[in-house]
């Protein structure tokens, strides 16, 4: 029997829509060809291997991570029922047999309205089971400023102001969710951590030792790493890269959250230092001056790159964390809005990197740390390198989705 299968993907970042690119992938196992509903400018990818397209009107990343450093929700009640108008429409048009969805929660919750087979793909961060229990508050929370960081922590993790604190952050960033909820008439969820994964089927794309969680419900499987090996060739100019001496590569992601305005003192920190590096700027609309053995690039093949860098300094986002403990690369973790937050804490809890929060960044404290990094053991890197390599749920995980559909 052939499946019908709607595969939403919300494309906020291009992590986001790698991940659903792999999973996508699997899915032709169980020869299910899903039509992807994702944002235009991100179509080409599917397109390239064959999928059927279909347009997703999205909000703008750039007022998603703006509210993220703020420590708001994600979305605006309204942005949701654009959402659900948009993803009921497509349901009602092309009545699939199986919906799955990469963090687009209305497309779930009109799946078990409508009682059709739904997975869900999300991160352990936004799992109801998981808990902050890093020992360090997110940059977008630390406020206000003027209160030192290890007194913010302490009250934020250790004493029931602080308890009472997180408690209204979490009703405050789910209000939207419900509020949209309401209005559409759909299944009300007690918080964001539940809108965020959904599904009969809930696949968590983490490693566990890196994100674990307190509990898995029944539905809930982990991915493991989503690792993309791409084919796109290096630039010709990094063929002058020596070594011999030490590289450091700044990917300042395509999230547009982490502010810019340390980068030109930094760079010129490293470089006299004799250090090599390469910068990745992301889309960003960002001058900077030529000089010797510095490459700067907009985008670039992390894949092919990383085996060749010492260091990684990035904002923290998962699929890049992923991407650089798979090639056994330090990370230094400047993580602007919470998600990236836990993963940078989880690299420093694991001794395969280390993190500061942006807001309280000193220029020589961030050199110095980039300096200790380039040369710190690597056998924990090895062993998660190992664990990394070793997880491997594909199968079970199809299985899983057979057994849902047939």
């Amino acid at each position: 029997m052939s499946i019908k299968a709607l595969f939403f993907v919300e494309g906020i970042s291009y992590g986001h829509i790698v991940r659903a690119f792999i999973i996508s992938q699997w899915l032709r196992k169980l020869d299910i060809n899903p039509l992807i509903v994702c944002p235009e400018n991100y179509g080409s990818l599917f397109k390239k291997h064959c999928f059927e397209i279909e347009n997703l009107t999205i909000t703008p990343p750039g007022e998603i991570y703006q509210r993220l450093r703020q420590g708001d929700s994600m979305y605006l009640s309204e942005n949701l029922l654009n959402y659900f108008a948009e993803d009921d429409s497509l349901i009602q048009k092309i009545k699939p047999d199986l919906i799955i969805s990469e963090f687009r929660f209305t497309a779930l919750q009109l799946a078990k309205k409508y009682q059709i087979p739904a997975v869900g793909i999300t991160e352990a961060t936004c799992h109801p089971a998981f808990i902050n229990n890093l020992g360090t508050v997110p940059d977008s929370l630390a406020k206000p400023e003027f209160i030192p960081l290890w007194l913010l922590d302490f009250i934020a993790l250790k004493t029931p102001i602080g308890k009472i604190i997180n408690q209204k952050t979490i009703q405050t960033i789910s209000q939207p969710y419900q509020q949209a909820s309401t209005t559409y008439g759909v299944e009300i969820l007690a918080n964001f951590f539940e809108y965020a994964s959904q599904g009969d089927i809930c696949l968590i794309s983490d490693h566990p030792d890196l994100i674990p969680l307190n509990h898995l419900r029944s539905g809930d499987i982990y991915t493991g790493a989503l690792l993309w090996e791409r084919d796109e060739a290096l630039p010709t100019e990094l063929s002058q890269l020596n070594p011999h001496q030490k590289i450091v590569y700044i990917s300042l992601g395509t999230q547009d959250s982490l502010a810019t305005d340390f980068l030109t003192a930094y760079l010129n920190k490293l470089l006299a230092q004799d250090i090599q590096v390469i910068l990745s700027l992301g889309k960003r609309n960002l001058t900077i001056s030529s000089q010797p053995n510095l490459w700067v690039f907009d985008f670039i093949n992390d894949s092919k790159l990383l085996p060749l860098v010492d260091l990684l300094v990035y904002p923290g986002g998962a699929m890049t964390t992923y991407q650089a403990i798979a090639k056994g690369v330090p990370l230094l973790a400047l993580p602007s809005h919470a998600n990236q937050h836990f993963y940078a804490e989880a690299i420093a809890q694991q001794k395969l990197g280390y993190c500061l929060r942006p807001s309280r960044l000193k220029i020589d404290q961030l050199v110095a740390k980039t300096v200790s990094l380039l040369n710190i053991p690597r056998q924990p890197l090895r062993e998660f390198q190992a664990k990394l390599s070793e997880f491997n749920h594909q199968e079970e995980i199809l299985q899983k989705i057979e057994k849902l559909i047939r």
